[in-house]
């Protein structure tokens, strides 16, 4: 397994390292002005026009202002775009704000668009590299996938594959079938499209379910390696117990993402999990 994470893709980042940028997908310039164009009286885009954002990425190309190094001890926090904190000042995101309570520095591994997966790669790839006190896990389950292809890491989700595939405008020249075996006897499903594969047969919310607890499972044994704690949200903590109805705080730039309410919602169920007070 060791061999296996020392290969670099399993550090790879999404973003280019060492540099600050003022927009990051999908809180593009275009769509604020349009979002400014439609919402003219919105008041957080008037905030976000007298206080704009930038993204800073470390050496590694993560959002931290902590270069990566082997002997300073800090806290890993993997997760997608709201743990990295797409439309959000880093002071105003869930897991800036839960680092500077418990002190250490900022190994912040989420990246945008990512899955459980990404997680787990990631997590693998730095646990012989940082020094870890703890982890913290928002784990949003999404139909989102990684593949390590020619030593490159290809990710899948709705949003990365062809516009003429999510349209379903592309047809496979015959149907595709697919056969398999279920208590002895043989059984076979047809798919016509690349969408209809992805949304019938990767994307089908048992499969989902599936992947995600078996992923989880994963990251656990890892963190048991490591020995260290593991502390982890799902998106029913969130969705559950969260009153988006009384929400009035500042929103994400991208009118998207989670509210700055929200990611202090995220930020005190996670100091429940660290006093005991929350199972997770």
């Amino acid at each position: 397994m060791k061999e296996m994470f020392e290969d670099s893709h399993y550090r790879s980042s999404i973003y280019r390292s060492s540099q600050t940028v003022d927009w990051c997908p999908s809180d593009s310039s275009f769509n604020f002005k349009e979002s400014c164009k439609k919402y003219s009286n919105n008041e957080s885009l008037e905030y976000y026009k007298e206080n704009p954002i930038e993204y800073s990425f470390n050496n590694y190309g993560f959002r931290t202002p902590d270069n990566f190094n082997d002997t300073d001890e800090g806290n890993i926090f993997l997760g997608e775009s709201n743990t990295f904190g797409i439309g959000h000042h880093l002071e105003n995101v869930w897991s800036y704000k839960l680092n500077k309570h418990i002190g250490g520095k900022f190994w912040n591994l989420s990246q945008g668009g990512s899955s459980i997966q990404a997680a787990f790669r990631l997590l693998g790839g730095f646990k012989d590299e940082l020094k870890i006190k703890n982890i913290y896990h928002l784990a949003l389950q999404h139909p989102r996938f990684e593949f390590i292809y020619e030593g490159d890491v290809v990710k899948l989700s709705p949003f990365t594959i062809d516009l003429l595939v999510r349209t379903d405008k592309v047809k496979f020249d015959k149907p595709t079938v697919i056969e398999y075996f279920q208590g002895g006897d043989k059984k076979s499903t047809k798919v016509h499209s690349f969408k209809e594969f992805y949304v019938n047969i990767l994307a089908n919310k048992e499969y989902i379910d599936f992947i995600h607890t078996g992923y989880m499972y994963a990251l656990k044994g890892l963190a048991n390696e490591i020995g260290c704690n593991y502390y982890y949200l799902t998106g029913f903590d969130i969705y559950d117990e969260y009153d988006d109805s009384n929400d009035n705080s500042l929103e994400a730039r991208d009118l998207k993402h989670y509210t700055v309410g929200k990611q202090n919602f995220i930020y005190e169920q996670f100091k429940k999990l660290i006093k005991g007070d929350k199972n997770g």
